[in-house]
């Protein structure tokens, strides 16, 4: 899993608690408050998703709107709390999960874009051929026209029958010792034999 491992597993555990503290810390509201929170917390979860989603697929800019979320996160619980005057036990769990979760963004965004960046030169290295550059350019070449055609028989030099071109034997031949004939009187006057696929 080598990216993944240690930091996308504990951001999960971590975003797991603090949406589920904000759940009941927007629960507990009234009225207008309790809609709007709703809202937030709905879309709160979407970016979490998507954000998640993003570092998943090693894209570093995911960690850095995780720290977004969770740093938006403690200022709308403290908004809550202002507005509510109560500081519960959710509302602690949320601010001791986002601040845990803006650690490991911050430590994966300092780990993790170096690597990034040589990766990124290991490809373009890869992609790099440094002989290309001191290569001649080709010259037009001649074009041969091709004037060798096989016959209807087929016999190996290593052997003493021959074959029709259609034969299974005949294509296990290799190139080098074939012997190819125009009839069968032709290979029979070489001293080789029909093959039982010979017609």
């Amino acid at each position: 899993m080598g990216r993944f491992s240690t930091g996308f597993f504990a951001m999960n555990f971590i975003l797991l608690f603090a949406a589920i503290s904000f759940v009941f810390v927007v629960f507990d509201l009234h009225r207008l408050a309790f809609v709007f929170e709703l809202a937030v917390l709905l879309a709160t979860i979407f970016f979490f998703v998507f954000a998640m989603f993003s570092v998943y697929r090693g894209r570093q800019w995911g960690w850095t709107l995780l720290a977004a979320i969770l740093a938006f996160l403690m200022l709308n619980t403290l908004f809550i709390y202002m507005l509510t005057k109560t500081f519960d036990t959710p509302h602690t769990t949320i601010i001791i999960f986002s601040a845990a979760g803006l650690v490991i963004a911050f430590l994966n965004l300092r780990i993790g874009g170096q690597p990034e960046i040589q990766m990124q030169e290991n490809e373009k290295a890869r992609d790099y051929y440094p002989y290309i550059d001191k290569m001649e350019p080709d010259e037009p070449k001649a074009y041969v026209e091709k004037t060798f055609s096989p016959g209807k028989f087929i016999a190996s030099r290593n052997a003493n029958k021959f074959h029709a071109a259609k034969c299974d034997w005949a294509k296990k031949i290799g190139i080098e010792n074939q012997i190819w004939f125009n009839s069968r009187e032709e290979a029979e006057a070489q001293g080789l034999e029909a093959d039982k696929c010979v017609a």
